[in-house]
């Protein structure tokens, strides 16, 4: 009997790649406004699609000369900017690894990612080649590097418009399979050594279709672009959806919550991906007769805001704010509110289309409807999962099991399907065997109208395991004491919930790039002088 011959067999991504993707939209939407980047200083450059896919073949090819070949990997060192967007798609043209890192990494941080890595070639701005130069002796792997602004006042590198002027637009063929890498992105690294997640063809092209349909992005439509580029979010919520369907992206290289309604009223923009932090900065910003005439109906959204500001915020601006959940390992949302079925306020939707979502326990078994467990997405790696984590399969074989990545993250699903994000797993705190979710206690005190920012952090109690500490900062010129923000705590939340320590502070706290309070960082400092106090 004739075995079934599936070569031919069609699953989204398998028999496609970035590089054909982008070609196709030079096709079919050439001479149309792709990219809109408004840099830091307000000057705006333009490019088509032709104009884009022509920048791409140019470096594509000055990488090729400088022997990057397929399966190389390019650590790309900038902020939002068209010469991010260039540098990713002419890596990816040639089957290259792109490589985004954070643009607040150290010295320390760029040394491990290039060696960890072995990335054979940088592109980054004059401005942050100073980190570079502390480095470069201890990276073996580097050849060369090329600088996108900036580089006459450096010697020994190479210039980007130099090298795109000198490179021919049309590229040679390359033999790239969905399921190459297409990218490494690597995790936070807030509680170890970051992890490279392995993103291929198929895992971009996946979401694009996914998310494009999800959030109804139609070719018509103009996304402003505020999150920053290197972070999955702004890659896969907005510049490949947008990609896929042939819409335009305004690319802003800097976030200005006083800038958002000017901005969004002089591109017509019509979506916007935000997280907590930029909605909150927005919110802030006195309001305008023309924040209720924008075109953006609909907003991806992710991370907890109280309902006040969520209300607020749809009000002012008139749109809808579509909540999610997800990581880099899941090519950020694997669950999205649906845009025209019923919004549950707490919810983050529901799973992707074939994709699954269940709630485990400790022991990685099935808990009942309703209960709080694990966060475990069933998904096909390489596709609408992650493929791996690089160089470290032991660290693959824990989270991603049978298809199942199990996320590290608390949950739970309710009886129509709903799932809701409760918290980090790492965020929980263990009190007298009590589980207290940071996130809960974080969001009563947010309420209070002194607090500027707060976070909730677990510190040793010699009797009941973990005490609650809340570390806050006060709005300027308001002085609240610790018992007063316990006063207020104790009538909207259980008893063991209410924070035993209070530390007020000045200083703001230290973040992420894209906003989020490096928790592990704050109590790394706290925990060096901390003791219990007696009779807490």
């Amino acid at each position: 009997m004739d075995v079934l011959n599936t070569d031919n067999a069609t699953l989204i991504g398998r028999k496609r790649n970035l590089r054909k993707l982008l070609e196709s939209k030079v096709r079919q939407h050439g001479d149309k406004p792709f990219i809109i980047f408004v840099d830091a200083t307000g000057n705006e450059e333009v490019l088509t699609y032709r104009q884009f896919d022509e920048k791409v073949n140019r470096l594509a090819n000055w990488l090729l000369n400088r022997g990057i070949s397929k399966g190389d990997c390019v650590l790309t060192h900038l902020p939002n900017s068209s010469g991010f967007l260039i540098a990713s798609h002419a890596c990816t043209k040639i089957g290259a690894v792109f490589i985004p890192s954070i643009i607040f990494d150290v010295a320390e941080d760029l040394e491990y990612k290039i060696n960890f890595s072995q990335a054979k070639l940088i592109i980054t701005d004059a401005a942050y080649y100073p980190e570079f130069g502390k480095i470069m002796e201890r990276c073996p792997s580097v050849k060369d590097i090329l600088i996108y602004r900036g580089a006459e006042t450096l010697s020994g590198v190479h210039d980007w418009n130099q090298a795109l002027a000198g490179s021919s637009p049309d590229l040679a063929p390359v033999d790239i399979d969905s399921m190459d890498t297409a990218q490494m992105m690597f995790t936070s690294g807030t509680t170890a050594r970051p992890k490279g997640v392995v993103h291929t063809h198929a895992n971009m092209l996946w979401i694009g279709e996914v998310l494009s349909r999800s959030f109804a992005v139609r070719p018509q439509d103009r996304y402003l672009l505020v999150l920053p580029l290197f972070h999955v979010n702004a890659q896969c919520i907005t510049w490949y959806p947008c990609l896929t369907t042939g819409a335009s992206v305004v690319v802003c290289e800097r976030f200005s919550a006083s800038a958002f309604t000017a901005l969004a009223m002089k591109y017509q923009t019509t979506l916007c991906s935000l997280v907590a932090a930029t909605l909150r900065m927005i919110l802030a910003q006195q309001e305008s007769p023309l924040d209720g005439e924008l075109k953006m109906w609909r907003c991806p959204y992710a991370i907890g805001i109280t309902d006040e500001e969520w209300d607020n915020f749809e009000r002012r601006f008139n749109t809808t704010l579509v909540d999610l959940y997800g990581l880099t390992e899941t090519l950020a949302p694997c669950t999205v509110m649906p845009i025209w079925g019923e919004h549950r306020r707490g919810s983050v939707g529901f799973p992707n289309f074939g994709m699954e979502v269940k709630i485990v326990d400790d022991e990685r078994r099935d808990v009942t409807i309703g209960q709080v467990g694990e966060i475990a997405i069933k998904g096909e790696p390489g596709i609408s999962l992650f493929k791996e984590y690089y160089n470290n399969p032991e660290a693959t074989a824990k989270d991603l099991v049978d298809g199942w990545f199990f996320s590290g993250d608390y949950g739970r699903v309710d009886e129509d399907g709903y799932v809701y994000f409760i918290d980090r797993k790492k965020d929980v705190i263990q009190r007298g065997g009590e589980n207290i979710s940071a996130a809960e206690v974080e969001r009563v005190l947010a309420e209070h109208p002194a607090v500027a920012e707060c976070t909730v952090l677990a510190v040793p109690d010699p009797v009941r395991d973990e005490a609650v500490l809340a570390v806050i900062r006060c709005h300027p010129g308001i002085d609240v004491g610790e018992e007063q923000f316990r006063e207020f705590c104790r009538p909207r939340m259980a008893k063991f919930k209410v924070p035993s320590f209070v530390m007020v502070v000045n200083d703001e706290f230290p973040k992420t790039s894209i906003g989020k309070i490096k928790k592990n960082e704050m109590k790394a400092e706290i925990l060096k002088a901390w003791a219990v106090r007696p009779g807490k």
